[in-house]
C-alpha cells in the first residue's frame, strides 16, 4: 500500500510542475552574465571587446538546444538533467578555477567554448522542464509555459539574492555558487 501511494505522488502532475519550477528557478546562468563578467574581465585580464565575445558565445551556448531536444526522446529525464548538470560543471567549474587563478590561464578560445559549454547546461534543464510539464497539462500549454519561462527569468534576481546572502563581496564566489547550484 505504502508503494502505491508513493508512486502516485511521483506521478503527480502537480509535484512534475513544481519540481520543473524549482529547476527554472535555478537553470539561468544565462541572465546573470551580466553579473559574472566584470570579474571575468578583471581576474583574466580581458578587455571589453573580449567580454562582449563572451557574451556572444554564451548567447550561443543558450540558443542551441538541440542536444537535449533530441536526447529527450530516448533518455529518461533524469539523464538529461545530469547531462545538463555536467555541462553546467565543465563549463562554469574550470571558469571559477580560471578566475580564481587556480589553473594555468588558457587561450580565449578555449574561455568562449566553456562558457558555451556551461550554459548549453540550461537548455537541457528547460527541455526537460517544458516538455514534461507541457505533457501533464495538455489543455494548458501556454499558461504552463508562460510559468515556467516566468521562473526561468526570476533566476537571475533568486540567484543574485543567495549570493549577496551568502557569499557577497566575493565575486568569483558567485560563479563558484552556480557551479554548485545550477
Amino acid at each position: 500500500m505504502e508503494i502505491g501511494c508513493f508512486r502516485r505522488l511521483l506521478n503527480n502532475r502537480w509535484l512534475v510542475l513544481v519540481a520543473a519550477i524549482w529547476l527554472e528557478s535555478w537553470a539561468g546562468i544565462g541572465y546573470v552574465f551580466g553579473s559574472i563578467s566584470p570579474i571575468i574581465k578583471s581576474s583574466l585580464g580581458y578587455n571589453q571587446r573580449q567580454i562582449n565575445t563572451l557574451g556572444v558565445a554564451k548567447d550561443i551556448g543558450d540558443a542551441i538546444g538541440l542536444i537535449g531536444g533530441s536526447l529527450s526522446k530516448i533518455w529518461p529525464s533524469w539523464g538529461i538533467i545530469l547531462l545538463g548538470a555536467l555541462q553546467n560543471l565543465i563549463g562554469y567549474g574550470w571558469l571559477w578555477l580560471l578566475v580564481c587563478h587556480k589553473v594555468p590561464q588558457i587561450p580565449f578560445w578555449l574561455v568562449c567554448i566553456l562558457i558555451a559549454v556551461g550554459t548549453n547546461g540550461e537548455t537541457n534543464f528547460n527541455t526537460i522542464s517544458l516538455v514534461s510539464c507541457v505533457q501533464n497539462f495538455p489543455k494548458n500549454r501556454g499558461p504552463i509555459v508562460g510559468i515556467l519561462k516566468g521562473f526561468t527569468g526570476l533566476c537571475g534576481a533568486i540567484l543574485t539574492q543567495y549570493y549577496a546572502t551568502l557569499f557577497a563581496p566575493d565575486q568569483a564566489a558567485f560563479i563558484f555558487m552556480h557551479t554548485c547550484w545550477g
